[in-house]
């Protein structure tokens, strides 16, 4: 019989499953006698110490993760732990995954592999048995009927309303903020897909990959997203759900119905390197030194460092949507908008350009760099960048405008400011995500090998 991956499914050979100890196992206790002793120590009237035992019935051995030979979050990890088989009276391992292998972030992984070792550990201990023989019979009864169920009455849940039913079970687990957050984070952008093409009433049962594919490349374009990482972040997301969905006792969907990753119905996307590097201060003192000669061009530039703000949020933004006393501008989105916090430095760069002598529907950064009714050309400041300063200085390719935003994260990481605060500017609405950006960009920068570490010895 096949083995299942739920702690409450957990099968061997012989057919497992149950939640009660079982007789049998406490049969077994006269063949087992002296294998669960515990020495203990005790002192006669004169000091002297002897050995006396304990008899201690114990049936099972507690759960621990395996890792891999290595440790490696693209290893194959489970949870492993021993009860008695009644019919050898020999202990017996069982593994559960319960999914663990769907997550690529080792620090989730480590913390869902250590909330699952907790969760079977206590059920042991409140005398959970995979062996009890009526509670397997009934199980598979169960699954039985639900299968016929779903054949013959495919109705299902929303697949909003399966979200959310998701997001309780991750609560329930009593998960960190951080998980809990990451998938708030992810499930919000699928159902803003669901919201925005009008396909919010669709049901469970009308799920496939052609719909998860579609999503995902709608919020690849919808989102801005470069390279692979956040895509396969999403479509691994997708993977955990179709797995929750398809157990015991929802079977809203078939597993085998959904194949994601290497050589799937959906493959993940091949992760490059960030294109817009950010400029250290090497390259930076020369790059703000050669602007000087193109004061509209250096405007722009610091206007991306101080505002973090994409390029071509920049091109879109008017006066009406900029609040200098309240220190904040609002992008506007065609799906969502955000608000972004006007620091000293940028309120002095706005105040500058007297914003309030014009319409409040012109351009902060216009035609020609000034302000103006009309938008500055897509390629205007890009094409001013690459002729009159990258080439000259004879810089990679791959320093760009944006990647001043990426400058100003480095030195506010530096400058030690929080995530929190940062996420602020970047416009990342989850964790997981900012993590994973922050990553490709500085990896670890609180690091002690950045300071004084050992000596070179002669």
């Amino acid at each position: 019989m096949a083995e299942r991956n739920s702690l409450l499914n957990c099968r061997t050979g012989n057919g497992t499953e149950g939640s009660n100890p079982s007789s049998s196992a406490l049969n077994v206790e006269s063949s087992l006698k002296g294998l669960f002793c515990v020495k203990e120590q005790s002192g006669d009237k004169k000091g002297t110490r002897k050995k006396k035992f304990k008899f201690m019935l114990k049936n099972y051995k507690s759960a621990k993760v395996y890792k891999g030979k290595d440790g490696l979050v693209n290893q194959k990890w489970f949870v492993y732990y021993s009860f008695i088989n009644p019919d050898t009276a020999a202990f017996e391992r069982i593994k559960v995954y319960e999914g663990i292998n769907e997550f690529k972030d080792l620090e989730e992984k480590e913390k869902f592999a250590a909330d699952l070792v907790k969760e079977i550990n206590k059920n042991l201990v409140a005398g959970y048995n995979p062996f009890d023989v009526d509670v397997i019979e009934r199980s598979i009864e169960q699954e039985v009927e639900a299968e016929i169920l779903l054949s013959e009455n495919p109705k299902s849940p929303l697949i909003i309303d399966a979200f959310r039913a998701f997001m309780k079970s991750r609560h329930e687990r009593n998960l960190e903020p951080n998980t809990i957050n990451a998938y708030k984070g992810f499930l919000g952008k699928f159902e803003n897909y669901l919201l925005q093409n009008r396909l919010a009433d669709v049901r469970l049962d009308q799920l496939d990959v052609k719909l998860i594919k579609d999503m995902l490349d709608w919020l690849y374009i919808e989102q801005q997203w470069t390279g692979g990482t956040t895509y396969n972040n999403h479509l691994d997301t997708w993977g955990i759900l179709i797995k929750w969905f398809s157990i015991k006792p929802r079977y809203w969907v078939k597993k085998e119905d959904f194949n994601f990753g290497r050589e799937g119905d959906i493959e993940h996307k091949a992760a490059r390197p960030m294109k817009n590097q950010y400029f250290g201060e090497n390259v930076a003192s020369k790059v703000k030194e050669a602007m000087t000669a193109f004061p509209k061009l250096l405007f722009f530039h610091k206007f991306i460092y101080f505002s973090c703000m994409r390029p071509d949020e920049i091109r879109n933004l008017k006066i009406e949507n900029v609040d200098i006393k309240g220190r904040y501008i609002k992008i506007v989105g065609k799906t969502k908008s955000r608000t972004i916090p006007i620091c000293d430095e940028l309120a002095e760069m706005l105040t500058s350009k007297h914003l309030d002598e014009y319409p409040l529907s012109n351009y902060v950064i216009g035609k020609e760099g000034e302000v103006s009714a009309y938008m500055h050309s897509e390629n205007w400041f890009s094409k001013m960048f690459r002729e009159e300063i990258r080439k000259p200085l004879g810089i990679s390719e791959n320093f760009k405008p944006y990647g001043w935003k990426h400058t100003r994260v480095v030195d506010l990481l530096n400058a030690g400011y929080s995530d929190a605060e940062i996420m602020n500017l970047t416009g990342h609405t989850d964790t997981a995500s900012y993590d994973t950006y922050k990553r490709e960009l500085v990896n670890h920068i609180q690091t002690r090998l950045r300071g004084k570490t050992i000596g070179w010895k002669d």
